[in-house]
């Protein structure tokens, strides 16, 4: 499909929230469209922050300090950028534009885009306004605002939530069927490792919970548990992946421990070891920005002293599951939940021993503790937030869920 994003920037500048949308829209449509972005200002001091699309610049003639200027020029410039739009748009399937029905400055570039969209009714436009006020553009466009009245042609207009449809599509010549709804969508990502992004692919947005246990796979650090509990949050409807960061994990038994794993739970638990490079072990930082995607860490260690893994996950905002049965856990009493998971521990002395729980049924006890997972994460506000904006607002939930249904929807089932 041939895309295009519309603007009238003559620089980017990152502060500027309407920068950093068109930003993330070039990141969400680059890689499996063909996409050019419209620009007023030199293209190559745009090409770093839109990779691997194309920019091209059009000339509107005078601007003024946004406001509407009508002159005896007027007519020829909007002839001339009308021209600029014939060379440039004539094959293009769809046109993202940023304020053209909207701000002053930008009016030319309505008067223009309207004249070529007239001509060409098999380009589909999607036009965002992002602000809530009245400017009154058209009304100040002199003997230019009759081509403006009415629903701009062949068009959709984008509602970024359902409480502006009305209060945006009314003025505007806008039907409810001729709105759509799409967030903007926030890089969550954007300061992440390349291998963070390789380990959490595509899809890990969509989880309603994530879990994430960094481990060396010796047996005593019962990955098992985690995965069973993961598998009763599934059971229960709540989509749930686990990754676990299998560092130092390339030999011996923890090379069976770690097949024994993949075949029971290998439909929702991944390892960072198959990430190409990532074998041995991967970076800290990778480790935290693991944590910082997830939702929820679970600790089911039979023998730790003073695991790091713990205050990083903490730091990191992750609802906690640790281990009863090992004393040093006692010390997060009131902050986390608590299952019952054996430990080399004789918790009658504190010594050194074994502390052995018996389940009278394991499948049921994990159920238990996948409800209290589930609770947590439903309820707690902070826990909520941060998985509704992981899929509903990250890049990869707006392009899935949003954009490219709307993209698709209007090119193809409107020809």
């Amino acid at each position: 499909m041939k895309a295009a994003i519309l603007t009238d920037f003559g620089s980017h500048d990152a502060a500027y929230s309407l920068c950093g949308v068109v930003a993330n829209q070039v990141k969400m449509l680059r890689d499996d469209n063909d996409l050019t972005v419209f620009v007023r200002g030199n293209p190559k001091d745009f090409e770093k922050v839109y990779e691997r699309a194309r920019v091209v610049q059009l000339d509107p003639g005078e601007i003024g300090n946004n406001v509407v200027n009508v002159t005896a020029k007027s007519e020829e410039e909007i002839a001339h950028l009308h021209a600029q739009f014939e060379t440039n748009f004539a094959d293009i399937d769809v046109v993202l534009t940023h304020d053209l029905i909207y701000q002053p400055n930008m009016w030319k570039y309505h008067v223009a885009a309207r004249r070529f969209a007239v001509k060409h009714p098999k380009t589909k436009w999607l036009h965002w306004i992002h602000s809530a006020t009245n400017l009154g553009t058209i009304n100040a466009a002199g003997r230019f605002k009759q081509e403006l009245t009415n629903r701009f042609p062949h068009s959709w207009l984008v509602a970024m939530n359902d409480e502006e449809i009305n209060r945006k599509a009314g003025p505007l010549g806008f039907e409810r069927e001729q709105v759509v709804v799409i967030p903007n969508p926030l890089d969550i990502m954007e300061f992440y490792d390349p291998i963070t992004r390789a380990i959490l692919g595509g899809k890990a947005w969509a989880a309603d919970i994530l879990i994430v246990y960094p481990a060396r796979l010796d047996r005593g650090k019962q990955v098992e548990v985690v995965g069973e509990i993961a598998e009763q949050l599934n059971l229960a409807g709540w989509s749930t992946l686990v990754i676990v960061v299998d560092f130092h994990s390339t030999g011996g038994d923890k090379v069976n421990y770690r097949d024994e794993l993949k075949e029971r739970f290998g439909k929702f638990m991944g390892f960072t070891s198959d990430v190409p490079g990532c074998a041995y072990h991967v970076s800290h930082r990778v480790v935290m920005d693991l944590f910082d995607y997830a939702d929820v860490f679970v600790h089911p260690s039979v023998s730790e002293s003073d695991p790091l893994i713990v205050p990083e996950a903490m730091w990191k905002r992750n609802l906690m599951v640790l281990n009863f049965d090992l004393p040093v856990f006692r010390q997060y009493d009131g902050r986390a939940l608590f299952g019952k998971f054996s430990s080399a521990i004789d918790v009658t002395s504190g010594e050194v021993g074994e502390t052995k729980t018996t389940y009278t049924s394991r499948g049921e006890y994990m159920a238990h503790l996948a409800r209290a997972v589930a609770h947590m994460v439903g309820q707690d506000p902070i826990a909520k937030n941060h998985r509704l904006v992981r899929q509903t607002r990250s890049l990869e939930a707006c392009k899935t869920k949003y954009l490219m249904p709307a993209i698709d929807g209007i090119v193809e089932w409107m020809r």
